[in-house]
């Protein structure tokens, strides 16, 4: 059946396009992060309410986002209020993170911690840093370091860009594709059923082709080394538009053989 073996050679080809470009994907390297200043400095007093600011130096291959806890004693401090954690871009950059308390208290060690966008830790410091939180009657409001204006201007703007990641409307070609690909996923499923149900034994080999590369993806992450979640969704928009492809061009295969058989068949 030298179409057949056509229609195989196109899935293979397609299978290439869809993977390459998460073969392509850079691994992760080291996420590194590192507190260059700090607002009040060490042996500090500030009124309870106020705020600790940190200025971070990162330096990450991934969307990285930040999370402050002060110590005690070697003891976590839980009733602290601290920063949001929007998502910094990859790359090397500065990040803002801050910790309050509204009720008197000592502590004597910072910890920053970074995660990736699925709160996986990828790095953290802890610096040693007395700072003292005091209730302080009318205290007058304090004059901050310059780098802080700044730092929690740009943190907004990133925690605004976090819930509000494409503020512009898409390209219609970007629509189109975006729907193409989810109406790909149902229409895949009922025709490989459906196939693979009523076509005769000889076609079965090539109609559960689509079928190889999914079920190993699917044994590999069963057991915690399969992709992240991010690059499986990747993998499921770019492949079930190919797979449902292949299906199209082995059915349309398919019928052309059969009604080339029906037709030399003897009346």
């Amino acid at each position: 059946m030298p179409l057949l073996k056509t229609a195989l050679a196109i899935l293979v080809l397609l299978l290439a396009g869809t993977l390459s470009p998460l073969a392509a994907t850079p691994q992760a390297g080291p996420t590194t992060c590192r507190i260059v200043a700090t607002d009040p400095g060490a042996g500090s007093i500030i009124a309870t309410g106020d705020k600790l600011y940190l200025r971070i130096s990162y330096e990450s291959q991934v969307p990285v986002r930040f999370q402050v806890e002060a110590f005690r004693q070697a003891l976590r401090q839980e009733d602290a209020f601290t920063s949001s954690t929007p998502p910094y871009n990859a790359g090397r950059g500065e990040a803002l993170a801050w910790i309050s308390f509204s009720a008197p208290l000592r502590v004597d060690e910072i910890r920053v911690t970074a995660f990736d966008m699925e709160w996986q830790e990828l790095h953290h410091q802890t610096i040693q840093m007395v700072v003292i939180w005091e209730a302080v009657e009318a205290a007058a409001e304090r004059s901050l370091a310059e780098w802080v204006g700044p730092m929690l201007k740009h943190h907004r703007q990133v925690f605004d860009q976090a819930y509000d990641p494409q503020p512009q409307k898409p390209e219609t070609l970007f629509d189109v594709f975006f729907l193409f690909s989810f109406m790909a996923i149902p229409a895949y499923l009922f025709l490989q059923i459906k196939m693979l149900t009523r076509c005769p034994s000889g076609w079965r080999n090539y109609v559960i082709a689509p079928l190889l590369p999914i079920v190993p993806l699917c044994l590999y992450s069963l057991v915690g080394l399969g992709m992240e979640t991010a690059y499986w969704i990747i993998f499921l928009f770019r492949y079930f538009p190919a797979a449902l492809a292949y299906l199209l061009i082995v059915w349309v295969v398919k019928w052309f053989y059969d009604r080339r058989q029906r037709a030399a068949a003897p009346r």
